[in-house]
């Protein structure tokens, strides 16, 4: 049997990425750390002047996101998954791609004022981007366990996650 997948959902300056790195320190085994930010990142936005062109960038980096997930999807060792599935067409292409595998889904929440001081606190992230995701983001979404980041640490949330898999039979 394939190793579990942990897909973390959540807006940006939610928590995910912490959580995933505290997941890939505490679970101990393997795990890949695969993020959709890694792959929409993989352009250099400022340099892209064209909104049209700077959309179908976007698009593509997260078709990629799918696509490669499928990959890391059929190897042997356990995923975290970092995602904002924000449609309905990124949560289908996100279960295809993980079909077959064991997959934890885990809602990353985070009041709004709280995401908003996390965005002013860093410079990589653009003022308002949670508040437009925060209606979309966990909308139609049935998760196994949530965590709010507000009031845990992304270690502890990484605890309480991995002890919520362990506790889940097989």
């Amino acid at each position: 049997m394939s190793p579990d997948v942990i897909l973390l959902n959540g807006t940006s300056s939610a928590g995910k990425s912490s959580i995933a790195r505290a997941l890939q320190r505490r679970a101990g085994i393997p795990l890949y750390h695969v993020s959709l930010d890694t792959f929409t990142d993989m352009f250099l936005w400022e340099a892209i002047t064209d909104p049209a062109v700077k959309q179908r960038c976007h698009a593509i980096g997260v078709d990629n996101f799918h696509r490669a997930l499928a990959l890391f999807a059929t190897g042997s060792f356990g995923l975290v998954v970092d995602h904002l599935i924000l449609m309905p067409e990124w949560d289908h292409a996100t279960r295809a791609a993980l079909a077959g595998r064991r997959v934890h889904f885990i809602g990353v929440r985070c009041p709004l004022a709280i995401l908003e001081a996390r965005e002013k606190a860093r410079p990589e992230r653009h003022p308002g981007m949670a508040a437009a995701q925060l209606g979309h983001v966990h909308r139609n979404q049935t998760y196994d366990l949530e965590v709010d980041t507000s009031a845990a640490t992304p270690e502890e949330c990484a605890d309480r996650i991995l002890a919520f898999i362990r506790s889940r039979p097989v």
